[in-house]
């Protein structure tokens, strides 16, 4: 409940008085198009004519704050005032009369029935309706900024018909309003307080390092919407950021993208812990799929990503591994992760044509090699390239590609028995060189 100090009481009745005031400032926007009306009309029209933003359609469907109860519709006329109900304590009354004079009130709760009278300038249990609430309290408080979301700044909405309340009936000023955009999820609707069941930044932090998830705010302005990865999205945007951590160091940075990452690596207490070996989240997280966590195995096939330079504890890997491991046991359904064969598909292997044998061939071949990321990266494409009678390093033409996809595709299938997986240079360091052989049919 809402209690109101003396001079918010005041300001209480005053607003009653003008009631009228209030209620014309409203019926301006009353007439205007529905926002969501309007939106969904947008979608509607041709291709080559412009489309509504994105946080407009978010802003008309979102937390509801242009098409929020103003007091109106009201048969005994316009009160911008909500009692709480004497029995159930609820917010759903109607005010049925009101006395100036007196400040005598009646009102009857839509839930349970009950009615009840009372003077207003003694009674302290309700709330004026927000959008008169906030202006009022801008008056109130001397209020001069005061940042809102786009829904609050769409035609009919609380910041919009707020300024002109505070300014023809509270006799104040409209603060200063930069509007900042919605933050979304990937594959969810807008993150909404009011609705709950979403991730919040904690839930966030636990599959994305901190200077990440800072560096998805800083690099944007405060009205510009985007959406946080919690779906495979999320491997893109660590390349991204790894790409722009390789550009800081070698200078060739552009300003506005340093100085965004100037602040989400670092705050006034100092730089934030970074991981000493950042390897691709990507990779991280297709090797925790399909070890399942076990760290002698995940310390195995990490070390062998660079057998110049091998990871010699998993400790150079975290806090990012820790963050792969989370997202994969997590956010990936189960029906989703990665399972390699016990046994290898004799029936598959007993179908394949000359091509296909001698494409295995060639693979196996190489294994030894080639056995790193980078090795095995360049053996599964040009395994392909080879069988078209081309170099290894030859560039791919629609035709390769085709047939690239068509052996990836046969390798899925030999190793997880599904037709995509984890790319294919983890997924062979992961399985093992041994493992990877007896599955193969050597």
């Amino acid at each position: 409940m809402q209690y109101f100090p003396t001079r918010l009481s005041s300001d209480l009745l005053h607003a009653m008085r003008h009631r009228a005031d209030i209620d014309a400032v409203l019926d301006r926007y009353r007439t205007k198009k529905d926002p969501a009306a309007a939106a969904a009309s947008q979608k509607k029209k041709p291709q080559q004519q412009k489309k509504v933003d994105e946080a407009e359609l978010e802003a008309a469907e979102g937390s509801g704050a242009a098409d929020e109860d103003d007091g109106s519709g009201n048969s005994a006329g316009y009160f911008p005032y909500k009692p709480y109900c004497g029995n159930c304590e609820k917010d759903l009354t109607v005010v049925t009369s009101y006395d100036d004079d007196t400040t005598e009130l009646n009102y009857t709760c839509s839930a349970c029935g009950f009615a009840e009278t009372v003077r207003l300038n003694e009674f302290n249990r309700g709330k004026l309706v927000w959008k008169v609430d906030w202006p009022m309290r801008w008056a109130y408080e001397g209020v001069i900024f005061e940042p809102s979301g786009v829904d609050h700044s769409s035609p009919g909405s609380s910041f919009v018909v707020g300024g002109q309340i505070v300014r023809e009936v509270f006799d104040g000023v409209q603060p200063i309003g930069p509007m900042y955009a919605f933050v979304g999820i990937s594959g969810m609707a807008k993150m909404s307080s009011s609705k709950g069941g979403v991730p919040t930044p904690a839930d966030a932090l636990k599959i994305m390092e901190a200077p990440l998830l800072r560096w998805l705010y800083a690099r944007r302005k405060p009205n510009q919407s985007f959406k946080i990865a919690f779906d495979q999205e999320i491997q893109r945007l660590y390349d991204e950021w790894d790409s722009l951590g390789r550009k800081v160091a070698d200078g060739t940075v552009l300003p506005a993208d340093a100085a965004a990452y100037a602040r989400a690596v670092r705050t006034a207490a100092g730089e934030l812990p970074s991981t000493p070996r950042p390897l691709p989240y990507r990779t991280l997280a297709s090797v925790a799929d399909i070890t399942a966590g076990a760290e002698d195995q995940t310390l195995r096939i990490l070390s062998e990503l660079d057998p110049e330079n091998p990871l010699t504890s998993l400790d150079e890997a975290r806090p990012r591994l820790d963050r792969a491991e989370n997202w994969i046991t997590t956010q990936v359904p189960a029906e989703a992760r990665t399972i390699v064969r016990d046994e290898a598909d004799k029936e598959l292997l007993g179908s394949l044509d000359d091509q296909g044998r001698e494409s295995l061939r060639l693979l196996l071949e190489g294994l030894d090699t080639h056995w790193s990321l980078d090795g095995l990266t360049t053996l599964v494409y040009g395994v392909p390239k080879v069988l078209a009678g081309l170099e290894p390093d030859a560039k791919p033409t629609p035709e390769l590609k085709a047939a690239q996809r068509s052996f990836f595709a046969l390798l899925y299938r030999l190793l997880v028995s599904r037709d995509t997986g984890p790319r294919l240079p983890t997924l062979l360091l992961a399985v093992g060189a041994e493992r990877v052989r007896r599955l193969l049919g050597a």
